[in-house]
């Protein structure tokens, strides 16, 4: 139904992609525990089990979130520096924006590599 998809957390796009990549290969670690929620259709699988993410840590507040990455409480990539700051809605590959430090499926920049002028568009 949707040619491309915003998912958000807390009131703020996470990920933005077309249909197809975000549900291959999701970016966000929030994206990835939703997709690993979804049923899955298929009656010759109705007995199989899915590598469903469950997600611990603390619920944040939505009337006052926490400072840094919003997910930073519950996800499982967090490290200091998602909890000291937000990261930006970053294009990563053509027409795919996530906002995450440590993202899935994709090369970790975090660790020491500094953006390029051209990734800080928003």
């Amino acid at each position: 139904m949707s040619d491309r998809i915003a998912v958000m957390y807390l009131g703020k796009i996470v990920e933005l992609a077309d249909r197809d990549s975000l549900y291959k290969a999701p970016m966000h670690p929030y994206t990835k525990a939703l997709m690993s929620a979804v049923p899955l259709p298929d009656p010759r699988r109705k007995n199989a089990r899915s590598e469903r993410i469950l997600l611990d840590g603390d619920v944040p507040s939505p009337i006052s979130p926490p400072g840094g990455c919003r997910f930073h409480t519950r996800c499982w990539k967090a490290t200091e520096l998602c909890g000291t700051t937000e990261p930006p809605l970053r294009e990563l590959t053509l027409g795919r924006r996530v906002a995450c430090h440590h993202p899935e499926n994709f090369e970790d920049r975090a660790a020491g590599i500094v953006w390029s002028h051209a990734d800080t568009s928003s």
